[in-house]
């Protein structure tokens, strides 16, 4: 009662995830194998419906409620991504205050990262980090490498319990022999990341992708719309 579809919708689906714009557009949806629909016309396009569910929030400014009463306990928590942020969510829901460490520039982890920018806006993902941090009692430390900027023990003494959600940002090379020496050779992470930090300096003519997943998909994708050029960001 007085509430909007949209801001129904959203309620009760961020009470999982507080990444629905994100979701809709990157998840390859395994439920829609499974749903009961299909045995009556077609499956229920869950990644459709989480777009349209997030964006509209988005645009329509919607915000997280936080207990105005804190508990008194601070968390760490070690990396900026998905998991991480989705984390100070939920601590911030039962009244816990975090301190986000990100090695990066900026937060987001694999989704800004390690997936390009067509296919996650980079407006939207930034606004669905805003709106967690605008709980508030949530402190982002970007550009911070616990164990080099920041010891572990500063954290065991400071905060009342450490969460690790460092993502997997270690490519798989190929089973073959001395393959980590073989030039010109890189595994589909750091492609991307360098890519999506700005630091790839030059690519080639002719790209081979070992592999056809979805990380494979972005490689062959981001290859072919840098092309040849000697500056690859003139035609994003």
């Amino acid at each position: 009662v007085g509430m909007t579809m949209q801001e129904y919708a959203f309620r009760r689906s961020t009470n999982a995830n507080p990444f629905p714009s994100m979701m809709g557009r990157v998840c390859p949806a395994p439920c829609q194998t499974g749903c009961n629909r299909n045995d009556v016309d077609d499956f229920v396009g869950i990644n459709s419906v989480e777009q349209y569910i997030g964006d509209s929030a988005i645009a329509a400014g919607f915000k997280f409620e936080a207990p105005a009463e804190l508990s008194g306990k601070k968390v760490a928590i070690v990396g900026g991504g998905p998991a991480g942020m989705a984390a100070a969510y939920q601590l911030r829901r039962m009244g816990h205050a975090s301190t986000v460490f990100e090695q990066h520039p900026e937060l987001g982890g694999m989704m800004r990262y390690g997936i390009p920018g067509y296919r996650v806006p980079r407006d939207k993902l930034g606004a669905e980090m805003q709106r967690i941090i605008d709980m508030g009692d949530i402190t982002i430390k970007c550009n911070t490498t616990v164990g080099k900027d920041v010891t572990i023990e500063t954290l065991e003494s400071d905060f009342d319990a450490i969460l690790w959600t460092v993502g997997c940002w270690n490519g798989r090379g190929l089973f073959v022999d001395k393959f980590a020496e073989t030039p010109n050779c890189v595994s589909a992470v750091d492609f991307l990341e360098a890519y999506n930090k700005g630091t790839m300096k030059y690519t080639a003519p002719r790209v081979v992708c070992v592999g056809g997943g979805d990380t494979s998909v972005d490689v062959v994708s981001v290859s072919r719309r840098i092309g040849t050029l000697a500056n690859y960001a003139d035609t994003p």
